[in-house]
């Protein structure tokens, strides 16, 4: 009998792990998801949301996010003001401190996943960022992907009130075009934001840090508008 409940709980153990990681093909990244996928709601055609994503790294870690008490004691996540969001970044792009991976703006309905990836240039030496569509059907064959992100924004006026709820679900991804590779979840967020909010997340996994080095990168999420659709 303890036989038969210690095999078991290998059984289990093992179910855990492989649901932690997922092996693709060297296009399928973008594309293919078999894990940790937060549950499909309903879809508001009537209501759509503007919003802007943009990929950055900085050399300073404890710019937007301190670190000085630790990187794994710090938050992961914080919500700025847009216009202090874009000042700031501007200010570290002038001063050499930051640099802007991709920026891309999309519109899409309530409810509505979209797709916003980090590929990389597989023909440029230093292995520069481009920019992927925001679409989830999208096929990019440009380049191979660095991290898949997928968002939606949703409106549930009595849960969250007088805001909308951004929610984000983002994988590291070690691949390359002739090898394929992995990918593993390590940002599962959801925030309320209103018009004229970021929310910026740090990317500090110990996948993204041990690519990073000293450097930090993030990923911010602006809802630049909300509200009936066409308006």
């Amino acid at each position: 009998m303890n036989g038969e409940k210690f095999l078991a709980s290998l059984v289990i153990l093992w179910a855990f792990a492989c649901a932690g990681f997922a092996q693709t093909g060297p296009h399928d990244c973008p594309n293919q998801v078999s894990f940790g996928v937060h549950p499909t709601g309903p879809v508001d055609r009537a209501s759509d949301a503007q919003v802007e994503v943009t990929y950055f790294a900085t050399d300073d870690p404890n710019v937007f996010i301190s670190e000085r008490a630790g990187l794994q004691r710090s938050p992961s996540g914080t919500v700025l003001k847009t216009d202090d969001f874009v000042a700031k970044l501007r200010g570290l792009e002038k001063g050499g401190v930051a640099r802007v991976q991709s920026r891309k703006s999309s519109t899409s309905s309530l409810g509505e996943v979209v797709a916003v990836n980090l590929e990389r240039d597989p023909v440029e030496p230093g292995g520069r960022m481009v920019n992927a569509a925001m679409n989830a059907t999208s096929q990019n064959r440009a380049g191979f992907p660095d991290r898949e992100t997928e968002i939606s924004v949703t409106l549930n006026p009595k849960r969250d009130g007088g805001y909308y709820r951004l929610n984000l679900l983002s994988w590291f991804v070690d691949a390359t075009p002739d090898k394929g590779g992995w990918k593993r979840v390590d940002h599962d967020a959801s925030y309320l934001l209103k018009p004229g909010q970021t929310l910026l997340l740090k990317l500090a996994s110990d996948f993204e840090v041990g690519r990073s080095g000293p450097s930090r990168k993030y990923v911010a999420v602006t809802l630049r508008s909300a509200g009936p659709a066409g308006r």
